[in-house]
């Protein structure tokens, strides 16, 4: 009998989260306060950070996790919780501080034990590593913004704005760029003999554009040069917008038809891909005054993250239920989670586009 280890129950947990989050945003009940940290804090980072527990090992060559498994997901699962309970509630800054002073002790050990792997390992570390770890400064980023609010009130807009813009396209989005590269040629059972030359070189333009991004859109600059921020957030998406495209443009030269199956984990996570790019450029939009602001963040988990965890977990739950050598239990499982995944991925790639635009 399968077994419901952390990263099975995380990532339906996920799921719940998402969809949860998604119905408050687009019913406009709560606060988007609310709904986005159920999405994301309670949701996305504990996920992720139970994810790369579970990949580090893998790129780096060395022994399963043991602690650095489920410890640092559970001590963020815990920060996202209290976090939902305060917007929920009483939207106390000290309670958020704490909350995220808790995610952040989560994020800083599962980096400190990736890097102790990556300093032990023989050969060449994997890129994809690299991607996690500038993810995981991102989160640190975002989480200390979070910190500095009650001791900053003058800044606290500019600096929710830098904590919005670093998780989504900086914790979450590199996350998902560095998983993906592998995951979908994997899913495909394929190869992709460029992966790790996008990996190596394309890691730069990522992070600088959701640098750019986030520290443009935050109004943080000082007043000499504030007027470059909109500039700065126009130069970041357009970095960004590159290493997406330059991923998706791969995969239609290598990949082609099988990306447009209507079963499968691949077409789900083509979407979510498509949808990241999306977003962008409507984020661009909403810059320029064309869009209003609120249902991005609904477009974003709809278009983008739905895609991407459901995609995902078809593909690797069953190995997580069952570790070990694969079987038939296996693929008669897989077969029926990823069915008519293509289907759903379009699905919500085109209402997560249309309620950004509503």
């Amino acid at each position: 009998m399968p077994r419901l280890t952390l990263l099975p129950l995380l990532a339906i947990a996920a799921l719940i989260a998402l969809v949860s989050s998604g119905i408050l945003l687009v019913a406009e009940r709560g606060s988007p306060q609310l709904a986005a940290h159920l999405a994301f804090a309670l949701g996305v980072m504990p996920l992720i950070l139970a994810a790369m527990g579970y990949f580090v090992p893998v790129l780096t060559r060395s022994s399963p996790p043991a602690l650095a498994a489920w410890g640092p997901p559970m001590l963020a699962w815990a920060g996202g919780a209290l976090a939902v309970g305060i917007f929920a509630t009483s939207f106390s800054p000290t309670g958020l501080g704490i909350a995220a002073l808790v995610a952040l002790l989560a994020a800083a050990s599962l980096g400190g034990w990736m890097l102790a792997r990556a300093r032990r390992m023989f050969g060449p570390r994997h890129r994809g590593l690299d991607w996690y770890l500038a993810a995981l400064g991102f989160l640190l980023l975002a989480l200390l913004a979070v910190i500095l609010m009650p001791w900053f009130p003058a800044q606290r807009g500019g600096l929710r704005l830098f904590h919005l813009h670093a998780n989504l396209l900086g914790f979450v989005g590199l996350t998902a760029l560095g998983t993906l590269q592998v995951l979908l040629p994997t899913s495909l059972r394929q190869a992709d003999p460029d992966v790790a030359t996008r990996l190596r070189t394309d890691l730069k333009w990522a992070a600088s554009g959701a640098l750019l991004i986030s520290i443009g859109v935050s109004s943080l600059l000082p007043a000499s040069v504030a007027a470059l921020g909109a500039l700065l957030a126009l130069l970041g998406s357009g970095l960004y917008g590159y290493v997406v495209l330059h991923m998706l443009s791969a995969w239609r030269s290598r990949f082609g038809a099988a990306l447009l199956r209507a079963d499968g984990a691949a077409p789900s996570l083509a979407t979510a891909a498509l949808g990241l790019f999306g977003m962008l450029v409507l984020g661009a939009a909403h810059g320029a005054g064309w869009v209003p602001a609120r249902p991005l963040v609904a477009g974003f988990v709809i278009a983008f993250l739905l895609p991407l965890v459901s995609g995902a977990a078809s593909h690797l739950l069953p190995v997580w239920l069952r570790p070990g050598a694969q079987g038939a239990w296996h693929d008669a499982l897989r077969a029926r989670l990823v069915r008519w995944g293509g289907v759903r991925g379009l699905l919500l790639l085109l209402v997560g586009l249309a309620v950004s635009l509503h």
